[in-house]
């Protein structure tokens, strides 16, 4: 669309305009928004009172947030060598983590006419050259935890 630019002078403004609402229910809630606000006006000229006291917080933590930038600029080369470094490991993780998965229904299978009631199998542990896979009697666990808590209490 072409619009000539001599409409486009600043002595062809008129600024606003306004529309009249003559609707009931406007009329209504605006209304009610005259009384929230004879309402809100005694506290907000309260909050006045309180918002010097404020500045000098904002004016520290904005130091300190200033502080923080300027760390964390100087902390960033750092960060990305040790961030190439975890993201190897987090690959290496992966691949461990699925073999973990391929072992454990076999580990469950070995253990399963093994293990007493309230037993529960853990994780596989390595000692001497030998896995072993590490089970606890959760009933056991359980009276240590209630035994743990009432010591707690009782200091």
């Amino acid at each position: 669309m072409f619009i000539p630019e001599e409409f486009l002078e600043v002595k062809n403004y008129d600024g606003t305009r306004l529309i009249e609402i003559n609707d009931k229910k406007v009329t209504e809630l605006k209304a009610k928004l005259k009384e929230l606000q004879v309402e809100a006006n005694p506290i907000l000229k309260e909050t006045e009172k309180i918002f010097p006291l404020l500045d000098p917080f904002y004016v520290k933590k904005q130091e300190l947030m200033n502080e923080i930038k300027k760390l964390e600029e100087k902390m960033k080369p750092v960060n990305d060598e040790y961030m190439v470094h975890a993201e190897k490991l987090e690959k290496i993780d992966q691949k461990a983590q699925l073999i973990k998965n391929k072992m454990q229904p076999i580990v469950v299978d070995i253990v399963k006419g093994k293990l007493k009631e309230f037993e529960k199998a853990n994780q596989i542990v390595e000692k001497e050259g030998k896995m072993y896979v590490e089970v606890t009697d959760e009933v056991e666990e359980k009276i240590k935890a209630i035994r743990a808590t009432k010591n707690a209490e009782s200091k």
